[in-house]
């Protein structure tokens, strides 16, 4: 009987601990975003770092996503044109999906722009939001960084746009 007990003990522990391994972490690049102003938010700096001070309200800073990997070759002439190719939708959409890629800011050394997705066909998932940074390679673009964000289905989690996983 004891045995019993224990093995059930044993194995409930191995899953909780698999299951807390297989949570995200909650380092300062998964902070949910915040109302304060990006140029005062740690990371910022007066020359000119994307971590801090690019993109004003239209998507915070770095610390609100989810760093995301870049993927290799995303270069190209227009940093918008880049994040399309590289993060945007390539299926024939149904429904209400909407996407939108916008230039926040550019400038001779950096651009910024948020790739937003909505009314995806996704139980849980509504939104998706990316944060691109690009540096100048020669004369074209190359994409330096990436975040994400999701805003989760009604019910399913939070309606603002956040780093965590929606239910």
């Amino acid at each position: 009987m004891l045995k019993t007990y224990l093995l059930a003990a044993l194995t409930t522990g191995a899953l909780m601990t698999t299951l807390v391994a297989c949570q995200p972490s909650t380092t300062p690049e998964t902070v949910p975003p915040t109302t304060e102003d990006p140029a005062q938010t740690p990371g910022a700096d007066a020359g000119g770092d994307m971590e801090g001070d690019m993109g004003g309200d239209m998507g915070g800073d770095r610390t609100a996503y989810s760093e995301v990997p870049v993927p290799e070759g995303a270069v190209g002439a227009e940093p918008t044109d880049i994040a399309l190719a590289t993060f945007g939708s390539t299926e024939p959409v149904e429904g209400n999906f909407e996407e939108e890629a916008e230039l926040v800011e550019q400038t001779d050394d950096q651009a910024l722009v948020i790739l937003t997705q909505t009314g995806l066909a996704d139980d849980s998932v509504n939104g998706m939001r990316y944060r691109l940074e690009f540096v100048p390679e020669g004369d074209q673009w190359r994409l330096d960084w990436v975040g994400q964000q999701v805003r989760c289905q009604q019910g399913r989690g939070s309606q603002d746009w956040t780093t965590e996983l929606c239910s």
